[in-house]
């Protein structure tokens, strides 16, 4: 409880009661939706003595929605290749995502970010940040990758890159690492160089399925933008051919980072499972600011959506379960990590980012006459992230 009430000391609110807490527990729920009026009134102190209200919040006309490949979507260049002008401490976040589904064991999949927060001062993985000032027509970042490349690990440690913007790029490099996203709708490029790690993927979006996602939310005051393309990709990784799907991400927060997990899933007949859960407090009980996902069943090109999303894992969480139940479906699903690798943040508070590659063990979804399992999906793969701790 040391975390929550830390932070309602911070906007100035009073503690928790012990009945309040009680009754938390009794309803078997999360501890803060004993009291209905909470959020409204943590929305109402926030605005009144922390933090300015945001009315109005850049990118605006892009609403939340998802949207199928064979219809109409806006083109999202002008989220990906601009730097965003942030709040004090904002942050943003480029990601470049591949999994590969040609093998049932432990697939290729690559991880790449690059990012900042508007502060003086960030460190991450003991790597100092300075993310409010461009400098000869560069911001200052920090950028990462690494990958299973379906015999090993590869990482290419946190370092500080420049990420220069043209009308159809962006590209962050440094000391011994280069991320470059380029192109426009429906195809784009994706080149990380590296010692260690070596790719030149062609991305493409898909013929059917979902193609694009956007979540542009505010949630007690504050916003949170999240921007996905889900398309194809092939190419080559150390010199190795590979496909399968991947996304393109761009996060803008003008929030503190609180825990979350977050997770996507594909198949190899085109479906595909992902939700969103971040939430304040500890694993064991805590208040979900969201909890929703999504299952795509490709042989009925339909998209099923889900809530309250129970997660649960074993003390080395390599072992991850999944489930959800509502008045139409009922929804569980197991995976197994087979490749992991962590971050942390400092500077601001302390905050964890893990990231976990892992096989689909169990995927069992009914919903009305519908019934699908592994059987009918095929083999699939992807990432649990699990981030834990606190950075404003």
């Amino acid at each position: 409880m040391g975390f929550l009430n830390g932070i309602k000391r911070a906007v100035r609110l009073p503690l928790l009661s012990h009945k309040v807490l009680l009754k938390g527990r009794s309803i078997g729920r999360n501890i803060l939706d004993a009291t209905g009026s909470y959020e409204g009134h943590v929305a109402s102190m926030i605005a009144r003595h922390s933090l300015p209200k945001i009315a109005i919040y850049p990118n605006e006309r892009f609403k939340t929605s998802i949207y199928k490949a064979s219809d109409p979507s806006p083109c999202l260049d002008e989220i990906f290749y601009k730097q965003e002008s942030l709040l004090p401490y904002g942050k943003e976040y480029w990601f470049a995502i591949f999994t590969s589904l040609d093998k049932k064991k432990n697939p290729m999949q690559l991880i790449s970010s690059f990012g900042r927060r508007n502060s003086r001062k960030s460190v991450v993985d003991n790597v100092e940040i300075s993310g409010r000032s461009m400098a000869d027509g560069a911001l200052r970042t920090g950028a990462f990758a690494w990958c299973y490349d379906g015999r090993r690990k590869l990482a290419v440690p946190t370092i500080e890159t420049m990420t220069t913007f043209s009308p159809r790029s962006v590209r962050s490099a440094g000391d011994g690492l280069s991320i470059e996203i380029s192109g426009t709708a429906p195809a784009y490029k994706v080149r990380v160089e590296s010692e260690a790690i070596n790719c030149d993927f062609d991305v493409r979006k898909p013929s059917r399925g979902y193609d694009e996602e956007i979540l542009n939310e505010l949630k007690m005051g504050l916003n949170y933008q999240v921007y996905n393309l889900y398309y194809d990709f092939d190419g080559r990784l150390n010199k190795k051919e590979c496909s399968g799907r991947c996304y393109l991400q761009k996060v803008i927060l003008s929030t503190p980072l609180v825990p979350w997990y977050w997770s996507r899933f594909v198949f190899k007949d085109g479906s595909s499972f992902v939700f969103f859960k971040p939430y304040f407090g500890s694993r064991e009980l805590n208040y979900a600011l969201r909890n929703k996902g999504a299952f795509y069943n490709a042989s009925e090109d339909k998209l099923y959506w889900v809530h309250d999303i129970d997660v649960k894992h074993d003390k080395k969480m390599r072992n991850w379960k999944f489930t959800s139940k509502g008045a139409d479906y009922t929804l569980n699903v197991a995976v197994k990590a087979y490749a992991d690798h962590g971050f942390s943040f400092k500077y601001g508070g302390a905050f964890n980012y893990n990231e976990h590659m892992a096989n689909v063990k169990k995927f069992d979804f009914v919903a009305g006459g519908s019934k699908v399992d592994l059987k009918k999906l095929g083999f699939g793969a992807g990432i649990v992230e699990d981030a834990t701790g606190l950075l404003i």
